[in-house]
């Protein structure tokens, strides 16, 4: 959910049509992330880890061969989850503009119309986004 101020949601009751849109946007990048990309990441460290319990070395050798196992998707997760945090807080900062402007004038028709202005702006940057996050390591 878009959040302003204090962690509550920007509309306040109002569901923009915009606002739906990029968190249904964002919902489906985030599920296909999870699909194409974690999810494959995660079998083949798993395929890893079994081949480790085969070693015949010391039980350090195999912890050491486990951990090297999940270091690709741990990795990944890690850079996706950043650039997620990064991209929420834009359009938080977008959101928290827009705000500030409605405290001088009080007009919630303007409010509402620069929020679906962020909403529809940040739909554009997740579309352009989402390569980077599915390829990122």
């Amino acid at each position: 959910h878009v959040e302003g101020r204090h962690g509550r949601p920007v509309m306040s009751g109002v569901q923009l049509k915009a606002v739906q849109d990029l968190q249904a946007q964002l919902t489906k990048v985030m599920e296909e992330l999870d699909h194409k990309v974690f999810r494959p990441q995660q079998k083949a460290a798993f395929q890893c880890s079994i081949k480790c319990t085969d070693l015949r070395g010391p039980q350090e050798e195999m912890h050491a061969c486990l951990a090297k196992c999940g270091e690709p998707i741990q990795r990944h997760e890690a850079a996706v989850m950043g650039e997620l945090q990064e991209f929420q807080h834009r359009v938080q900062r977008c959101v928290q503009q827009c705000q500030d402007k409605q405290a001088t004038t009080q007009d919630q028709g303007k409010f509402d119309k620069c929020v679906s202005e962020c909403a529809v702006f940040y739909q554009k940057e997740l579309a352009s986004l989402k390569p980077q996050l599915m390829k990122k390591r």
